[in-house]
C-alpha cells in the first residue's frame, strides 16, 4: 500500500510540474506551435545592464565562419540616424563559435531607442528598447528558470522549461509596465556546456527589449559558456580565484547599486572585494541590492551545505557594507526572512508589512521561474524566515525603489495574484 501511494503521488505532483494554465502567451499546446522555429533559432541576442542608467550592454553569437558582425542604434524607428557601435569579438569553444559584445553609451532617461544587428552578415529585423525614468526603478526579479531540469525526454523537456519561462516573464510584464530590467538569481540552465539550453532561455521575444542581469548558479559556474552570453558590466575585479563562467559584477540605476556575487566562489576575500569596490564606485548610492544564488536564510534553515557556506563566504560582508536586501535563489521555493544582522534577528519589526529604518538586511529568495523544479522546505520553517511558500506554481517578485521606499511584491505567474508585500523605509 505505501509503494501504491507513494506512486500516487509521484504521478499527481509529476503532472502538476508539466501543466500549465494559460498565460500571456497562450496555453502550452498554442505556443507549442511555433516550436519548431524557437529550437532552430541561433543567434539571440541579450541585453544586460550597463554600468549605469546611460549605458546598454549587448551580447550575442555568430557562427565560426562569421567572424565580423555589428549592430547599430538610434533613435528613429528605421534606423535612419542610427550609428554602429564598437563590436568586440571572442571565441566561444563550447558553442563552436563566435560571442559578440557591444556598448550603447550617453543614453537618455525615458527614451525609446532602436537597433538592429547581424548575424553570418545577415541583419536581423529592428528591435527597441525603452530606458527608464530617473525618478523611479523598477526591477523583475525571477530565479532558476534552468532550462533543461524537468522530466520525460529531451525535447518534452526543453519544451516545458522554454515554455514556462517565456510564460512567467510574458505575464509579469504584461501586469507591470515600467519595468527597467531583469534580474535572474542564478541556474538559468540545467547544463553550463549546452549551448541549445542558453539558447532556449534566451528565446522569449521580451528578452530583445529588456535587459537581464543573471547571477552565476551551481548549474551555470564550471564552464564559460556563462560569460558568452551575459556582458556584464564591472566585472574586472581582481581574484585570486574564479571559476569558468567569471566573477561577480556591479552597476548603478539611478540610486540603486547592484551587486551581483558569485557565491560558488568560496573565497571570502574575494566576495569582500568585490562588494567593496561596488560601493567604493558609486559610494553615492542610496540603496544597496546584493543578488546571488545561493540562500544563506532561507526556509530549510540553510541545510543546503552551499547556502551553510554562503553565511561565512558572503554574509559577513553583507553587515559590513550595509546592504538594505539580499535576493537569491537555488531553493525552488519562495521565502523571505526578517531582519537579519551579524547572524541574528534584529529588533526591527514591521508595520502592516512596513519597515521603517531597520538595522539588518532582509534576505529574500524566489521560487522556480519556470517550473522545471520544485522543492519543499519541511513541516516547520526556519527561526529566521518570516514566510514561506511552495504552491508548486512559478512565481516572480517586482522590486519597486523610489525616493525613501523599496517594495517587494511577489506574485504567482500563472494569475498575477500577489501573495507577499514587504517594504523597508528610510530617512
Amino acid at each position: 500500500m505505501k509503494k501504491v501511494l507513494s506512486f500516487v503521488l509521484a504521478a499527481v505532483l509529476a503532472f502538476s510540474a508539466l501543466s500549465f494554465q494559460t498565460s500571456a502567451v497562450g496555453t502550452f499546446e498554442e505556443w507549442l506551435q511555433g516550436w519548431e522555429n524557437i529550437d532552430n533559432e541561433t543567434g539571440y541576442i541579450t541585453l544586460t545592464p550597463g554600468k549605469d542608467e546611460t549605458e546598454m550592454n549587448f551580447s550575442w553569437q555568430s557562427p565560426l565562419e562569421s567572424l565580423e558582425e555589428y549592430i547599430r542604434v538610434g533613435r528613429k524607428a528605421d534606423l535612419s540616424d542610427a550609428s554602429e557601435l564598437e563590436v568586440r569579438t571572442m571565441l566561444n569553444l563550447f558553442g563552436s563559435e563566435w560571442t559578440h559584445e557591444a556598448t550603447a553609451e550617453n543614453l537618455e532617461a525615458d527614451t525609446t531607442y532602436y537597433y538592429s544587428y547581424t548575424i553570418n552578415k545577415v541583419e536581423s529585423e529592428i528591435y527597441s528598447f525603452t530606458t527608464g525614468s530617473s525618478e523611479s526603478t523598477t526591477v523583475l526579479f525571477v530565479t532558476d528558470s534552468q532550462i533543461g531540469r524537468s522530466s520525460g525526454t529531451q525535447e518534452e523537456i526543453y519544451q516545458h522549461d522554454t515554455y514556462g519561462w517565456t510564460a512567467t516573464l510574458d505575464s509579469a510584464f504584461s501586469k507591470n509596465t515600467g519595468i527597467d530590467f531583469i534580474l535572474s538569481s542564478g541556474d538559468q540552465v540545467e547544463d553550463s556546456y549546452s549551448e541549445e539550453q542558453y539558447t532556449l532561455f534566451e528565446s522569449p521575444e521580451i528578452l530583445r527589449s529588456a535587459p537581464i542581469a543573471a547571477a552565476i548558479g551551481n548549474h551555470d559556474f564550471y564552464t564559460p559558456n556563462y560569460s558568452h552570453h551575459f556582458n556584464n558590466p564591472n566585472d574586472n575585479t581582481f581574484s585570486l580565484f574564479s571559476w569558468p563562467a567569471g566573477k561577480g559584477y556591479y552597476f548603478s540605476y539611478n540610486d540603486v547599486l547592484f551587486i551581483v556575487v558569485d557565491s560558488n566562489n568560496f573565497f571570502p576575500t574575494a566576495n569582500r572585494r568585490l562588494i567593496k569596490n561596488a560601493c567604493k564606485a558609486y559610494p553615492d548610492a542610496k540603496w544597496r541590492v546584493l543578488m546571488m544564488h545561493h540562500s544563506p536564510f532561507d526556509a530549510s534553515g540553510a541545510d543546503d551545505i552551499a547556502n551553510k557556506f554562503a553565511q561565512f563566504t558572503v554574509v559577513p560582508f553583507i553587515d559590513e557594507f550595509d546592504i538594505d536586501i539580499c535576493l537569491s535563489g537555488h531553493d525552488h521555493y519562495y521565502s523571505r526572512s526578517y531582519m537579519i544582522k551579524d547572524g541574528e534577528i534584529t529588533d526591527d519589526v514591521s508595520e502592516n508589512g512596513v519597515y521603517k529604518n531597520p538595522e539588518g538586511t532582509l534576505y529574500i529568495t524566489q521560487n522556480s521561474s519556470s517550473g522545471s523544479n520544485y522543492s519543499g522546505f519541511g513541516d516547520e520553517i526556519s527561526e529566521y524566515c518570516e514566510f514561506a511558500l511552495q504552491e508548486r506554481r512559478t512565481t516572480y517578485s517586482l522590486v519597486e525603489i523610489k525616493d525613501n521606499a523599496l517594495t517587494v511584491t511577489s506574485y504567482h505567474a500563472d494569475t498575477n495574484e500577489a501573495f507577499d508585500t514587504v517594504t523597508i523605509e528610510k530617512e
